[in-house]
């Protein structure tokens, strides 16, 4: 892939006939979405691409890794600027491993169980919106909320209503996981229920997703 493309995905992954056979396919299937597909074998490497390149990146992070890895490994990345969500994968347990990964600040946890078709219906639904679309300020003085855009959908869903175990079966996730980002959500928003979370999303027009 050549440097034109301004967003891109990044396949981090040790185990390489896995790392370049999803690598392959995930181009192919971004190919038409102008969406470079990129891979590297360790979190160094991984690092020297998202620092080399002025790209808005979608980083898929395997969990299990020599060197930087798991819970460390998404802190890292999600320091990064440029980054824009970073994807936990991995083999392991998915209830144990997906709260944990998106406490530690992941946008979602993916199976390697899953199928390709599945792994890039969710990774194409993070580049459905304009880059750093995770910060929203309509104003100088609106207030800078730092929520990612899983964060925005859940919010979206808590507004039109649904409980908890409707929105993580409308997002094929899981209901704890649901719950850690509703307590992201009122920790950023500064609110303690649901009725002023949605409050004050319309109020600093949080919702428009």
């Amino acid at each position: 892939m050549t440097n034109q493309h301004s967003n891109a995905l990044l396949i981090i992954d040790d185990h390489p006939v896995y790392r370049e056979a999803l690598g392959e396919i995930l181009t192919r299937e971004f190919s038409s979405l102008d969406i470079g597909v990129f891979t590297a074998s360790n979190a160094s490497e991984g690092l020297e691409w998202v620092d080399a390149m002025d790209k808005v990146w979608v980083v898929l992070l395997d969990v299990k890794m020599p060197g930087l890895s798991g819970l460390a490994g998404i802190k890292v990345f999600k320091q990064k600027p440029n980054v824009e969500h970073v994807v936990s994968i991995s083999g392991l347990e998915s209830l144990t491993w997906e709260p944990r990964a998106v406490a530690a600040g992941a946008t979602l946890f993916v199976s390697k169980n899953s199928t390709s078709l599945s792994i890039y219906n969710k990774l194409q639904k993070l580049f459905e919106f304009s880059p750093k679309s995770t910060v929203v300020l309509a104003t100088e003085e609106q207030p800078d909320f730092r929520l990612t855009q899983r964060q925005l959908e859940v919010l979206h869903l808590i507004s039109l209503g649904h409980p908890n175990k409707i929105i993580a079966d409308y997002l094929e996730i899981k209901e704890q996981t649901v719950k850690i980002h509703i307590n992201q959500i009122f920790k950023e928003l500064r609110v303690f229920n649901r009725t002023q979370a949605v409050l004050k999303a319309q109020k600093h027009q949080l919702l428009g997703i």
